[in-house]
């Protein structure tokens, strides 16, 4: 019997000329994932919210006000799930390749999302809405068989349903139509940050595809030339780290590339507040699967290995964030400073005290490995 359940769904169409009415700009598959022994409580929970607003229908996304929408949101929160997707930026896949052709393009985009399924959860049943007719709803399920079950011993398998006799499909389908308004621009205002809010804390990971390293900041309106100016060096840093270790199988470093491309996630979609929380990153890789990561771990082998990368880091008392403007490096060097410069003020006094009252015998700065914190301290007023 299977571990896990995941129900799939999709928003978007596989043309990629973008430009043309009706074609979307994005292409995004998602998974809700819950345990087999939740699976029964949540689908009646969700079963009481179709029949509250959907009637005698199933749940259609497309078909949703804003205001529908927050609502249900509203009703959905509570309850117990979480989910993973892909998201494709189809501006950016070549016009003439193979992936111009829809069923190219959903085997590949749709094994990208079952790939990593099949990977990370050793037993898991997938229930996929079907699309595309029964001969390609048959060699789809033969494609996925073959390409992305790891081996015999692992009992993971796809089945392709029809969404309105599974109401967890349509509850894929009420959170990728959610993801979809953020990723297509859609929403605005109170709206936008109810929706991200909402996607933010039911969301593992969203893995954009073709990987994509160099995407801008969310702009603040008070933006200067100075702060596009540290957006734009902050990101390029990021992203050569990101680049570099796309594979990397080093456990440390795929950590560091968690963190590091949660923090870039949030300083995409911000969502009101600027710095993301020591607490919030822990809780994002525990979902990732890396357990029991401390916040001394997260400071001493993520952040300041990351930061030894030369990837920039802004901290605060608040938490972490990639730097998108001038007061963003002026509160990190402000943090610095109310705590190095105390601390060097301290063993230099202590230095002093030990020297005079040994009459010039303990000078423990002397030490070869503090050559430089002496320099420092020699220098200070």
């Amino acid at each position: 019997m299977s571990d896990y359940f995941a129900f799939v769904d999709e928003s978007g169409n596989h043309d990629l000329a973008t430009e043309k009415d009706g074609a979307s700009n994005y292409f995004i598959v998602l998974a809700v994932i819950i345990p087999t022994e939740e699976r029964s409580e949540l689908e009646a929970s969700m079963e009481n919210i179709r029949i509250k607003y959907f009637n005698s229908g199933e749940i259609k996304s497309n078909k949703l006000s804003d205001a529908k929408r927050l609502k249900i949101i509203n009703e959905i929160s509570p309850l117990n799930f979480r989910f993973y997707a892909v998201c494709v930026d189809k501006s950016r896949i070549i016009k003439d390749s193979g992936l111009q052709y829809k069923k190219s393009f959903i085997k590949f985009i749709n094994g990208l999302l079952y790939n990593q399924l099949f990977k990370s959860v050793k037993n898991i049943t997938i229930y996929a809405d079907g699309h595309g007719g029964s001969d390609f709803i048959n060699s789809f399920r033969k494609y996925v068989t073959k390409t992305h079950v790891p081996d015999l011993f692992f009992e993971s398998k796809i089945e392709i349903v029809d969404s309105r006799t599974q109401i967890l499909v349509q509850l894929a389908d009420f959170l990728v139509g959610t993801t979809a308004k953020l990723y297509e621009e859609k929403v605005s205002g109170n709206v936008r940050d109810s929706f991200l809010s909402f996607i933010q804390n039911r969301r593992i990971r969203i893995d954009e595809w073709p990987p994509k390293f160099e995407t801008e900041l969310a702009a603040n309106n008070s933006s200067t030339d100075i702060d596009s100016k540290i957006s734009t060096i902050s990101l390029l840093r990021a992203s050569e780290f990101l680049r570099n270790n796309f594979n990397s199988s080093d456990p440390e470093i795929e950590i560091q590339y968690a963190t590091l491309s949660y923090l870039l996630f949030c300083a995409r979609f911000p969502s009101g507040k600027t710095f993301t929380s020591t607490n919030e990153i822990l809780e994002h890789l525990k979902n990732q699967g890396f357990h029991e990561i401390t916040k001394q771990y997260l400071r001493s082998n993520i952040i300041a290995k990351l930061r030894d990368h030369d990837v920039v880091i802004a901290s605060s008392t608040k938490g972490y964030k990639i730097p998108s403007s001038y007061s963003d490096m002026i509160g990190f060097a402000d943090l610095v400073d109310g705590i190095a410069i105390p601390l060097l003020s301290r063993l230099k006094k202590a230095a002093e005290i030990f020297d005079l009252g040994s009459i010039g015998e303990v000078k423990f700065l002397n030490e070869q490995r503090f050559q430089n914190l002496q320099a420092i301290i020699k220098n200070m007023k």
